[in-house]
C-alpha cells in the first residue's frame, strides 16, 4: 500500500467503484480504484491507480467508439503470428506503437482499428501487408481448417433423382 498524502500513515487500502462518465452523449459506467486512508478518512489516488484508472475509461471509449479494446488488439496480434514489432512493421503507427496499445497507453486510430480487422477477416489482404512490410509470411497464415462444408450433409445432394457422375474429394488449401 501507499502512505497517505495528508497524514503519512500506512493505514491506507486500496478500493473501487463505479463511477459514469460522460461520452458523445452517451454515459460509460466504469470501475474506478481509490485509496482510503484509514487514520485520517482522506481519500486519495496513487500515481498507479491514475494510471490504471486513465487505461479503463480509454478502453471504455474505444469499446464504445466500436474499436477494439487493448486486451483485443493483443489477441488479434497473436491470432496473426505477430510480434509486437511486427505488427508495427505491417500496420504502421511506429516503432512502440502496438506495446502502447496493448497496455492502454494510447488509443489506435479508428483506420488502424479497420486495417487490423481487414487483415484478421481477409488473408490475401494480410500477406499483402505482410510482403509490403518485407516479412517473411511462413508460418504466419490463419488456419481456415475447420472452414469446410461437406455437400452430403445437404438434402439435395442426397436426393435419389440425381446420379452422381463422378465424385471428386477436394479440399481448399488456401483463400486468394
Amino acid at each position: 500500500m501507499s502512505e497517505c498524502k495528508v497524514c503519512k500513515s500506512n493505514a491506507v487500502e486500496a478500493l473501487t467503484d463505479y463511477e459514469d462518465i460522460s461520452y458523445k452523449g452517451s454515459v460509460l459506467r466504469i470501475k474506478v480504484e481509490y485509496s482510503l486512508c484509514n487514520a485520517c478518512e482522506r481519500e486519495f489516488l496513487s500515481k498507479e491507480q491514475i494510471m490504471k484508472n486513465d487505461r479503463v475509461l480509454r478502453d471504455a471509449k474505444k469499446v464504445h467508439d466500436g474499436l477494439f479494446s487493448s486486451k483485443e488488439i493483443t489477441d488479434a496480434r497473436v491470432k496473426l503470428g505477430l510480434t509486437q514489432e511486427q505488427a508495427s512493421a505491417v500496420f504502421g503507427g511506429g516503432r512502440n506503437a502496438f506495446s502502447k496499445y496493448e497496455r492502454g497507453e494510447v488509443s489506435q486510430s479508428a483506420a488502424m482499428d479497420k486495417l487490423i480487422k481487414q487483415a484478421l477477416k481477409h488473408p490475401v489482404v494480410y500477406r499483402d501487408l505482410l510482403e509490403s512490410a518485407g516479412i517473411n509470411n511462413s508460418g504466419k497464415s490463419i488456419s481456415y481448417e475447420n472452414n469446410i462444408v461437406s455437400y452430403s450433409s445437404f438434402k439435395a445432394a442426397n436426393q435419389e433423382r440425381f446420379t452422381p457422375v463422378k465424385c471428386i474429394k477436394m479440399q481448399e488449401v488456401s483463400y486468394g
